[in-house]
């Protein structure tokens, strides 16, 4: 009997210990979110870039023209690429920020749960803020097939007010020779994902 208890402590200490060194691991491999402060002005220079190029647009609408192009190849695509992950690439690159891998695939951006603040029925467009990537689904083709970045939240719904939602600045919207880089209005019902990389 007593070499059964004994045995029955000694796992319990070895299941204590690896739970212990396990969880100080975890402690020291997770990256450190900064400050909000910190979140605000990185989001201010992304914000900031993507609205000086709100001039860029496509030469014939087929993801072409010399700055569109530029933002590809620069960004590691290929020339004709749909490019709204690249446009959130090249912001974050200038403002010295992460990318994911792949960052030119719009899905991507929202395959990481520490950065995710929505997604699907998981999370709440409440935790949306300025500088989040937003993420618009298509059911077409069963996944996240567009991003753009939040630049405003628009105010709750209210007589002769806009819906609530968000105001974006992303790449490759619009048709033909208007497609660019666009401002545009997402109600909350649109979004389907968010995620913080401000940090």
């Amino acid at each position: 009997m007593r070499m059964i208890l004994a045995d029955h402590h000694r796992f319990i200490w070895r299941v204590l210990g690896f739970w212990l060194f396990y969880s100080l691991v975890a402690v020291w491999a997770a990256q450190a979110q900064p400050s909000r402060v910190v979140q605000a002005q990185n989001a201010t220079c992304t914000t900031k870039w993507l609205t000086a190029n709100l001039w860029i647009r496509e030469a014939t609408g087929r993801n072409d023209g010399p700055a569109v192009t530029r933002i590809i190849l620069e960004n590691g695509g290929v020339r004709g690429n749909e490019w709204c992950g690249f446009t959130q690439a090249e912001a974050q690159k200038r403002c010295g920020l992460p990318r994911p891998k792949g960052a030119g695939g719009s899905y991507n951006w929202f395959l990481d749960s520490k950065r995710n603040v929505l997604k699907g029925k998981v999370g709440s467009f409440d935790s949306v803020q300025v500088g989040h990537k937003i993420g618009i689904y298509s059911a077409s083709r069963g996944r996240i097939a567009h991003i753009t970045a939040c630049v405003e939240l628009a105010r709750a719904v209210r007589k002769g007010r806009p819906a609530r939602g968000a105001w974006c600045i992303g790449g490759n919207e619009g048709r033909g020779t208007n497609a660019g880089m666009h401002r545009t209005f997402y109600a909350a019902t649109d979004i389907y994902a968010a995620a913080n990389w401000n940090y």
